[in-house]
């Protein structure tokens, strides 16, 4: 079975299933925090997958424009209390060592099923100055009051 973005030389023994929640709400309940988000998509990730490779593969899986952007990364973390129950924390996703530790993560609780991801989605800052600049009208007549002068 092949996800979107992935080459058919990819195969599942060499690979984890997540699940990314595009522009989801983290929310926290009684076994700590799960994601929301009107959509959930499939992935499959590399066991040696880098924190550019992650963003990249999530940008394409999602099917994202050149003006959009993965922007700030989350990952479900199990760990487990000191009453040997489950819980989930959020883990923000910032570099190398952090997808090293998810893919650690996922291999100590391989029971808790597939890698959860929630990422937020951004327009890039050329967007976002074209967009601003196409709503600022100039206007010539008006005139600025200060102090009543």
């Amino acid at each position: 079975m092949s996800f979107l973005g992935e080459t058919s030389s990819q195969t599942i023994t060499n690979s984890r299933l997540a699940f990314i929640f595009p522009n989801g709400s983290i929310t926290h309940n009684q076994i700590g925090v799960y994601f929301q988000s009107l959509t959930r998509t499939p992935m499959r990730l590399l066991d040696d997958c880098s924190f550019d490779t992650l963003k990249r593969r999530m940008h394409n899986t999602l099917q994202l424009t050149n003006d959009q952007l993965v922007d700030e990364i989350y990952y479900r973390q199990p760990f487990i209390d000191a009453g040997q129950q489950y819980f989930f924390q959020s883990l923000q996703l910032k570099n190398d060592d952090d997808v090293y530790t998810m893919l650690m993560c996922n291999d100590q609780y391989s029971c808790v099923g597939p890698i959860e991801l929630l990422c937020t989605i951004i327009r890039t800052p050329d967007v976002i100055l074209n967009l601003l600049q196409s709503t600022i009208t100039p206007t010539h007549d008006a005139m600025l009051y200060y102090n009543d002068k």
